[in-house]
């Protein structure tokens, strides 16, 4: 005889069944290993929300799936779990921590104690039996305030053997009593509110089974195969219940037929969802389960109550968790409210809506992948980003809102204002998300005339970047007056690179939120898409989907540097800019701000003609420069510069340095922009300087020491070397004599070189100017055999 869908709570199992014996057959304790922190936490927060909720909450009880196994004795009967050993294990630990912190001992030494003996036990190690047995009658005379970890508590207690270390089942005990202890510390009356028969707070389905033969009962909780429900049929069951009570006095239509939500779920579930999910099923097992759940979590993830103050946390929690949600994290969030369940509905069946496969409604997948979104979610590979997010409610927003009545070309619109307006706008922090997640919302009654409501120029849009609102109000206005801007703009939008922000080819073409773009005639439009089909093909050979197309020796930006300072702001530091389009210095970010970098970039395309060489008109105009600021200049005539800024940036020091980073930070490797140009345009000629060697550059990774050059040579047959450094607008020019005492042979020379007055050391201040003049001063005096002549006379 079996018993089935008999919600229970721990007590009334014991009350039903003497004892609780985990099976031989069955593994040991794992929930509370170190390793399974997550699913740990998770069911013990799931837990302590139920147990804080006010008894008469709607939302109680909190239901733990089915637990079933065979049950065996004749009068007193043990009840042997195939399925929820985890669950009974982890809540008779916390059965025995809340007696403890109620102190509630007699009712749960009466509970879980009989002839000396624990009620519940584990035949899978004797160890884990006697350590029951044992833990039952263990009453901790410290107060748990008292106490800081609860299993150094216990493994210090008299009855606690050494070699239990070894089981891993007790191990995993002490492991979930900790957790158990840091989350509950601080609770109190609980325990009553667990045992409680009346207002249980915390139930499970319990399936007993005799010698778990397969009868009807439970031949109809299994699938057509005959085997135990998989977790997603569990998760469909209690659904199901909770549909029947959130929809009571709800019908839809299904096969000719009114139902109820509930029976339209379970219907579509079993046949043309399933039909939808099997193409996703699991290679090993053959199942789908966690294709579905994936979709649930996606669906659940769009429809959080943006004015929530847990939609942070919520969002957070679907996005991070490793593990497929299961019915107790949906539950106990309140995560299948009535939203996320029409949201559901109305998502699987325009997917299923055909007689195989995914049936997809928009005309492409330029602004939303429908086959490639739905592959992502089941697999969930990875996270959705925020990005992602936004654009998967604007789709299910859609489908929910108009329910059919729509084209693909509205739905089309929708989707590609959408994809514009969330692919450039930052998501920094989960706030962020909310935002948009709620302009979506204020956005969606006009969706199927989006861009009507965008041309109108008293509507307003919030939760994106306020750049791209007005660049979509702007491009809708271009529509609206003439249909043939929809080509153009579209072909632009569709840059890799650009990914719908194209407001700097308007600009560049004159055209602002200010054009009175409703007057203009035929020949008005005409002559400003012109432009802007010019400026869009100048920006195509600049850029391509990655970014900035490498030109060699870094032309772009060298040109660039001739035009104007484009350097954007990085931290502390001033950036060469990166594809990188996160990035808060990438050309992605100078595209689209208005700014004086931005017009260096349309000064650069009107000098230029696509169809001649790029790389010789780059020289041309590098070449041709004159006037520039002496760092700007050092930049453009030294390529190797730009090149050892691997992360593209320079730190402009407020002592007036300026440093070439390797990296982002002083700690790292760096050199100093002007020696570092001038050692590389000395080393070009070198035969020019001899018989002075140029010999390295030393850049530095502190902050104490300046980056420098060297150079050596010979007089008198003496050996010797000098640095080179910049400070203060000068060269720095000294002798090194490397820590070695300077002998008087030496010393005679660098008097004759006036490094030395009298015992004194001097260094040249040079100005830059002036340097190359300096140096072949130095080179005539060391080539000067006399040695009579300084080299500064």
């Amino acid at each position: 005889m079996s018993t089935l869908d008999s919600r229970i709570n721990y007590k009334q199992l014991l009350d039903r069944h003497g004892r609780i014996r985990v099976p031989i057959i069955q593994r040991d304790y794992a929930q509370g290993r170190p390793e399974e922190a997550e699913v740990r936490d998770d069911f013990l927060q799931a837990i302590q929300v139920a147990l804080n909720k006010p008894a008469d909450d709607p939302s109680l009880p909190f239901n733990l799936d089915f637990i079933y196994g065979s049950v065996e004795g004749g009068e007193e009967t043990r009840f042997l779990p195939l399925d929820g050993q985890q669950r009974l294990t982890t809540l008779f630990l916390l059965h025995w921590y809340l007696a403890w912190k109620d102190n509630k001992w007699e009712v749960f030494s009466s509970m879980f104690r009989a002839n000396g003996k624990s009620r519940f036990s584990y035949s899978v190690r004797p160890s884990s039996n006697e350590f029951f047995d044992a833990f039952v009658s263990f009453k901790a005379e410290d107060m748990p305030a008292d106490v800081i970890q609860l299993s150094a508590l216990i493994t210090d207690q008299p009855w606690y053997f050494r070699s239990w270390r070894l089981d891993p089942t007790i191990q995993s005990v002490l492991f979930m009593l900790d957790a158990i202890h840091v989350r509950f510390a601080s609770s109190s009356n609980l325990f009553e509110r667990l045992i409680s028969e009346k207002q249980p707070a915390i139930t499970f389905e319990l399936l007993d089974l005799k010698d778990f033969g397969l009868s009807d009962d439970l031949y109809i909780k299994m699938n057509s195969r005959g085997k135990p429900l998989t977790p997603f049929e569990t998760f469909k069951a209690r659904y199901e219940r909770e549909l029947k009570e959130q929809f009571s006095g709800i019908s839809l239509d299904v096969a000719d037929t009114n139902s109820t939500v509930a029976e339209y779920f379970s219907w579509r579930m079993d046949n043309a969802w399933a039909d939808l999910f099997w193409g996703a099923r699991d290679n090993v097992s053959n199942q789908y389960d966690g294709a579905i759940m994936n979709v649930f979590r996606a669906v659940a993830l769009i429809t959080r109550d943006t004015n929530s103050d847990r939609i942070v946390e919520d969002i957070d929690r679907l996005r991070t968790i490793v593990r497929a949600p299961n019915y107790g994290d949906f539950h106990a969030r309140s995560w299948l409210n009535e939203d996320f369940t029409l949201s559901l509905i109305r998502l699987l069946d325009a997917w299923s809506d055909g007689s195989s496969g995914l049936r997809t409604h928009l005309p492409d997948g330029r602004h939303f992948n429908e086959r490639a979104q739905f592959q992502r979610i089941v697999s969930a590979q990875r996270p959705l980003s925020h990005t992602e997010i936004v654009q998967f409610a604007a789709y299910v927003l859609f489908l929910k809102f108009n329910s059919g009545k729509n084209d693909s070309g509205q739905f089309r619109n929708w989707m590609r204002v959408v994809f514009n307006l969330s692919e450039n706008t930052e998501y920094n922090r989960t706030e962020d998300l909310q935002r948009s997640m709620s302009g979506l919302k204020d956005l969606l009654p006009q969706s199927l005339t989006i861009l009507d409501y965008f041309a109108d120029v008293n509507s307003t849009a919030s939760g994106f970047s306020k750049h791209q609102i007005e660049e979509e109000m702007l491009k809708a206005q271009l529509i609206r007056a003439k249909d043939s801007w929809g080509d153009i703009i579209d072909r632009a939008e569709a840059h890799g690179y650009f990914r719908g922000q194209i407001a700097f080819l308007l600009d560049y073409c004159g055209i602002t939120s200010e054009a009175p773009i409703n007057d203009w005639d035929n020949e008005q439009h005409r002559i400003y898409q012109g432009k802007f089909v010019e400026y869009f093909g100048k920006a195509s050979v600049m850029f391509d989907e990655r970014g900035l197309k490498e030109l060699p020796d870094f032309r772009w930006e060298r040109a660039l540097l001739c035009l104007g300072n484009y350097l954007l702001p990085k931290s502390r530091n001033q950036s060469l800019l990166v594809n990188s389009i996160g990035d808060q210095a990438s050309w992605k970010r100078l595209l689209r701000d208005p700014c004086k970098a931005r017009e260096v970039v349309k000064n650069l395309f009107d000098r230029i003609d696509v169809s001649m060489d790029l790389p010789k008109q780059m020289d041309g105009i590098i070449e041709s420069a004159s006037g520039l600021e002496p760092w700007v200049e050092a930049l453009v005539k030294t390529p190797l510069a730009i090149a050892y800024c691997q992360s593209r940036c320079l730190r402009f020091d407020p002592s007036g340095q300026i440093y070439l980073l390797s990296k982002t930070q002083m700690n790292g490797m760096h050199a100093e922009l002007f020696t570092y140009a001038l050692y590389f345009a000395l080393r070009v000629d070198m035969a020019k300087y001899a018989p002075l060697e140029f010999m390295y550059y030393a850049d530095v990774s502190d902050a104490d020491t300046e980056p420098r050059f060297y150079i050596s040579c010979t007089k008198n047959d003496l050996p010797l070397r000098f640095s080179v450094r910049f400070d203060k607008g000068r060269y720095v020019v000294g002798y090194e004599d490397q820590g070695a005492e300077i002998q008087e042979n030496v010393a005679n020379v660098l008097r004759a070189l006036e490094f030395l007055a009298g015992e004194t050391r001097q260094e040249w201040r040079v100005d830059p100017k002036g340097i190359e003049s300096y140096l072949m001063k130095l080179v005539a005096f060391i080539a000067n055999d006399s040695g009579r002549e300084p080299a500064h006379a």
